[in-house]
């Protein structure tokens, strides 16, 4: 049986990669500054505090890491799996009303909720998402607290994907297949007069 596909939640991936150069690089200066004073000055303990530092710069850039890492969405058998780090969520057929694709200026068009999407707003509202509208039996507050507020408006599930058609297509044909479309042969038709 094939691996499901894991579909990153871009937020995170484009958080870790804009600051990554911003918390690595220092840290490397502090280390090996840290590395010089402790061989040429070892009597002056300065090094200690540069090795803190660096030590800090290198556990936010592993944490961001592991974060984009480890947060996706993807399809398992006839579930919609949902993980970020260590917490996952299942969603079933039952929980799912109702799955498209759109862009993000659909959901964030409105000033007041545009606050929410990082900088710069106009690339992100330009962004692919899947928007899952989520029944009333799914406990919304929980999924909030997995996968942050902004990919939760208005009781539907909004996150955007760097492959969002591909998640889109799996979860219709497998975990919420369409409803078939009632027979046309079992209804009378009127006669037109």
């Amino acid at each position: 049986m094939p691996k499901a596909s894991r579909h990153p939640i871009l937020y995170d991936v484009e958080r870790w990669r804009r600051y990554r150069v911003w918390l690595l690089l220092p840290a490397a200066a502090f280390t090996v500054t840290a590395v010089l004073l402790g061989t040429l000055q070892p009597a002056s303990g300065g090094a200690f505090g540069y090795s803190l530092v660096a030590a800090c710069l290198a556990a936010i850039a592993s944490s961001l890491w592991i974060r984009q890492r480890f947060t996706y969405l993807c399809r398992k058998d006839d579930q919609l799996l949902i993980r970020t780090m260590a917490t996952t969520r299942r969603l079933s057929a039952g929980d799912i009303d109702r799955p498209r694709l759109i862009r993000l200026s659909a959901v964030y068009g409105r000033p007041d909720r545009r606050r929410k999407l990082p900088r710069p707003v106009d690339r992100w509202l330009a962004a692919d998402a899947i928007s899952i509208k989520l029944r009333d039996s799914v406990d919304v507050r929980a999924l909030r607290r997995i996968v942050g507020p902004r990919c939760i408006v208005d009781g539907s599930l909004v996150v955007p994907l760097a492959d969002a058609p591909g998640l889109l297509a799996e979860v219709t044909t497998l975990v919420c297949p369409p409803k078939q479309a009632i027979a046309a042969s079992g209804r009378r038709r009127g006669r037109r007069r």
